[in-house]
C-alpha cells in the first residue's frame, strides 16, 4: 500500500514540475521579454536548481524521515508556484518604470524565483527512490518520471492552456500535490491539507492584482491566454494599449502606422494585390485601406489577435480583406507554389529579437517573398534605427539584413530615423513618389506628410545611411546563421548596461558546477555529457522546425513530448536488454555523434528544398524520427549507466539525477547564451559531437567503464 502511495507522489511531483515550470517560462517572458536567451536561463537555472535538489535529496536520506519530508515537501509545492508567479510580476515595481532591464536583472530576478521550488521537487526524488530501496529502484524512479513528465507537457499544451490563466492552472496542479500530501500523511495530520485545500479556493482574485503590477496605474480591461502568449489590453485615462507578453503591440492614436501603410504603397498602382504578415487591426489596415486595393491577404499567427479587431477599429469585415490564421513565411511558401502574385508585401514584425522573428528578415526569406512578387511588386519592412548616432551593434544589425537584402533585390531605399524603413523592389523606386501619390489619391496623413517625411527623405540623410549599411562587404543573415539576432541581441545587453563579463561568469559558473557533478567519475560523465547533448539536439531539432514551418505552439509541444517518449522507449528498452551495460553505453555514446550528424545534413538540405512533398516528409517524418531516436539514446544509456553502479538506490538516483540535470542545464546556457546567437545550429552540433568524443575517450581511458 505505501508503495503504491509513493508512486502516486512522484507521478503527481513530475506533473505540477513540468506544469509550473512552462507557467514561469511564459512569466518570465512576460516580465522580462521574450527571447531565446531569456527562456534559455529561466530553463537553464531550473535545471540547475532540480539538479541541486537532487543532490540534496540524496545527503537527506540519510535520515530516517523520508515520508515525512516528502508530506511537507508536497505542501511547499502546493503553494510556492503562487509565490514565484506574484514575485515575477512584481519584479518591475523594482526598476524605474519604462525602464530596460537587462541580463542581469534577468539572471538575478529568475534565480530568487526559481530556486525554492526547484531545490525542493529536485530533493523528493531520492527521497521516493530510499522509499521504493527495490533492486531497479533508479530506472523505475527514470520511467515513472518521464511517464509523468508526458502526462504534464500534455495537460498543459492541450488542457491548461485553452481552459485556464496561469493562476488558475496553479490552482489545479497545487490540489493535487495536496491530494498527494494527504495520501501520505499520517492520521494526526489530515487536517492540513485539506484546510490548506479550501484556502487555495478562496485566492483566485488575487490573480488580476498581481498581474496590475506589471502596468501600474493603468486599468486592466483584458487578460487572455493564448498558445502563443499572454494578451493583455489596459487602459490609461482614453488610451488603450495591447500587450503581448508584457511587450507593447499598440496603442491608440499611435500614427507610426502612417509610414508602414503608405510608403509602400505610394510605389504601386491603386488596386494592387497586397500580402500584410501581422499588424493589420492596429491601424494598419485601416490606412491601407485609404489606397483602394484590390485585394488584402492578411495573415496573423494568433487568431486571439484577430478577435481584437472588434475592440479596436472593426475593419476585418471589409470584403477585400481575407485573413488568414497562421505563419507568415508558410504562408509566402504555399503562395509561392500555388502561383500567387502580389504588387506590395509588407511585413510589420517586431525586430528579429529571436530566431522565430529573425526568420522574416533572412536572405532565404527575401528570395521566397521575390517568387511572388510581380515585376513591378515591392517589399517593405521596418528595423531598429537612430535619429543621429547608429551606434555599432545597431549598424551591424541593419548591414546582416542589407547584406541579405541586396543579393535579392537590385533596388533598395532604406529611410532614416529612430525606425529605418527599407523598401526593395526589381523596379526603380523613388522617394519622391509617397507625397505626390498621397495628394493625387488624396489621402490626409495626422503625421507622416507634414512631420515625419521631411527628415526621412532628406537626401543627405538617406544618402549617408545607405553608405554605412552598405560600404562594407557584410555576411548577409540568414536561417541557420541568425547574424540580425546575435546583433540584437548585444544591442539589447549594451542599451541595458548589461556587464561584458555577466554571461561569460554565468557559463564559467554553470561549467564548474557541472564539473562539480562529474567528479572525475566515467559513468557521471557520460551521464552529464547525454543530457547536454539530448538537451542541445532537442532545441536544435525544434529551432529548425520553426525556422521551415514557422512557431506552431502545439507542434513544438509535441515535439517536447515525443523526446519524453523516446526517452521512455530508451529506458524500457535498457531495461529489458541482457546485454553488457557498458557495451549499451559506447553504443549510444556514438549514436549521439551520429545524430548529431544527420540533423546537420537534414538542416543543410531542407533549407535549400522549396518541395512541399519533401517538406512535408521532414515535418512529418524526419525532425520527429531523429527527436525520438535521440532521446532514445538518452533514456537507453541513463539505465544503462544505473546497472553499472554500484551502491544504494537513493544515492544512485540522486547521482544520475544531478549528472543528467547538469548537463542539461549546461546544455541549455550554453546554446541559448553563446553558441546558437554566434555560430547557429552549426555550432552547437559542433559541441554535442565535441562532447560526446570527450567522453568517449575518457570512458575507454578509465577501468570502470569495462569492469
Amino acid at each position: 500500500m505505501l508503495r503504491k502511495k509513493i508512486l502516486f507522489s512522484l507521478i503527481i511531483i513530475c506533473i505540477s514540475s513540468v506544469a509550473t515550470q512552462l507557467v514561469l517560462i511564459r512569466e518570465a517572458i512576460s516580465t522580462f521579454g521574450g527571447n531565446e536567451l531569456v527562456i534559455g536561463i529561466v530553463l537553464g537555472m531550473w535545471l540547475l536548481f532540480m539538479a541541486s535538489g537532487a543532490y540534496l535529496g540524496t545527503l537527506t536520506t540519510k535520515g530516517g524521515k523520508c515520508r515525512q519530508i516528502l508530506f511537507f515537501g508536497h505542501l511547499l509545492l502546493a503553494f510556492l508556484p503562487f509565490i514565484q508567479v506574484a514575485g515575477f510580476r512584481a519584479l518591475p515595481l523594482l526598476w524605474v518604470r519604462g525602464e530596460l532591464l537587462g541580463i542581469g536583472s534577468v539572471i538575478i530576478g529568475s534565480s530568487l524565483m526559481l530556486f525554492p521550488y526547484g531545490l525542493i521537487a529536485g530533493a523528493m526524488i531520492p527521497l521516493i527512490a530510499r522509499l521504493m530501496s527495490t533492486k531497479d529502484t533508479p530506472a523505475m524512479v527514470y520511467i515513472i518520471d518521464l511517464s509523468g513528465d508526458i502526462l504534464g507537457g500534455l495537460l498543459f499544451s492541450f488542457v491548461f492552456v485553452y481552459a485556464f490563466s496561469h493562476w488558475e492552472t496553479l490552482i489545479v496542479i497545487g490540489l493535487a500535490n495536496l491530494l498527494a500530501a494527504l495520501i501520505l500523511c499520517f492520521p494526526k495530520l489530515w487536517f492540513i491539507p485539506l484546510t490548506l485545500a479550501l484556502a487555495m479556493v478562496f485566492i483566485s482574485p488575487l490573480n488580476l492584482s498581481t498581474l496590475s503590477w506589471r502596468t501600474p496605474g493603468q486599468k486592466i480591461l483584458l487578460q487572455r491566454n493564448t498558445p502563443f502568449s499572454q494578451l493583455t489590453i489596459t487602459q490609461s485615462g482614453q488610451q488603450l494599449n495591447v500587450l503581448s507578453d508584457g511587450l507593447p503591440l499598440f496603442s491608440t492614436n499611435d500614427y507610426g502606422v502612417e509610414a508602414i501603410a503608405h510608403i509602400p504603397l505610394s510605389q504601386v498602382q491603386q488596386n494592387a494585390k497586397v500580402l500584410l504578415i501581422s499588424g493589420g487591426v492596429f491601424g494598419t489596415l485601416r490606412e491601407m485601406l485609404k489606397h483602394n486595393p484590390s485585394r488584402v491577404d492578411y495573415v496573423e499567427l494568433d487568431p486571439a489577435i484577430l478577435e481584437m479587431d472588434s475592440k479596436i477599429y472593426r475593419v476585418l469585415h471589409s470584403p477585400i480583406i481575407h485573413t488568414h490564421v497562421g505563419d507568415g513565411r508558410m504562408f509566402v511558401k504555399r503562395a509561392k507554389n500555388q502561383g500567387l502574385r502580389y504588387d506590395c508585401l509588407i511585413v510589420d514584425l517586431p525586430d528579429p529579437g529571436n530566431i522565430q522573428l529573425n526568420r522574416f528578415y533572412t536572405l532565404e526569406f527575401f528570395r521566397e517573398t521575390e517568387s511572388i512578387l510581380g515585376p513591378e511588386g515591392v517589399l517593405f519592412f521596418t528595423l531598429a534605427g537612430a535619429d543621429n548616432y547608429l551606434e555599432a551593434e545597431g549598424l551591424a544589425l541593419n548591414r546582416s539584413v542589407y547584406a541579405a537584402l541586396k543579393k535579392v533585390f537590385p533596388h533598395i531605399i532604406l529611410f532614416p530615423g529612430e525606425i529605418h524603413y527599407f523598401l526593395a523592389s526589381k523596379k526603380l523606386l523613388n522617394e519622391e513618389n509617397i507625397g505626390k501619390e498621397l495628394t493625387k489619391r488624396k489621402i490626409s496623413t495626422q503625421w507622416l506628410v507634414d512631420y515625419q517625411l521631411p527628415g526621412i527623405t532628406n537626401p543627405l540623410r538617406m544618402d549617408q545611411l545607405k553608405r554605412l549599411v552598405g560600404e562594407k562587404d557584410y555576411s548577409p543573415n540568414a536561417d541557420l546563421s541568425p547574424r540580425a539576432f546575435q546583433h540584437l541581441l548585444q544591442l539589447w545587453l549594451k542599451k541595458s548596461g548589461s556587464m561584458k563579463w555577466l554571461v561569460p561568469l554565468v557559463l564559467f559558473l554553470i561549467a564548474l558546477f557541472a564539473g562539480l557533478a562529474f567528479q572525475w567519475d566515467s559513468m557521471r560523465l557520460v551521464t552529464l555529457t547525454s543530457g547536454y547533448a539530448g538537451i542541445s539536439l532537442e532545441l536544435c531539432l525544434i529551432i529548425l522546425f520553426q525556422i521551415l514551418f514557422g512557431y506552431v505552439y502545439l507542434w513544438i509541444s509535441l515535439f517536447v513530448t515525443l523526446f519524453m517518449m523516446g526517452s521512455l522507449a530508451g529506458a524500457f528498452s535498457a531495461r529489458k536488454w541482457r546485454g553488457k551495460p557498458w557495451r549499451q553505453i559506447r553504443f549510444h555514446d556514438f549514436a549521439l555523434i551520429l545524430l548529431a550528424g544527420l540533423v546537420f545534413i537534414v538542416a543543410v538540405f531542407s533549407k535549400q528544398s522549396q518541395s512541399i512533398i519533401t517538406l512535408s516528409v521532414i515535418r512529418y517524418g524526419i525532425i520527429p524520427l531523429l527527436t525520438f531516436c535521440s532521446a532514445m539514446a538518452v533514456g537507453w544509456q541513463f539505465v544503462a549507466v544505473s546497472h553499472q553502479l554500484k551502491g544504494t538506490a537513493a544515492k544512485i538516483t540522486g547521482r544520475l539525477y544531478l549528472a543528467d540535470l547538469a548537463g542539461a542545464s549546461c546544455g541549455t546556457m550554453f546554446t541559448s547564451l553563446l553558441l546558437l546567437p554566434k555560430f547557429g545550429i552549426q555550432g552547437v552540433l559542433i559541441s554535442i559531437v565535441l562532447v560526446k568524443l570527450i567522453s568517449i575517450v575518457f570512458s575507454y581511458s578509465t577501468s570502470s567503464f569495462t569492469s
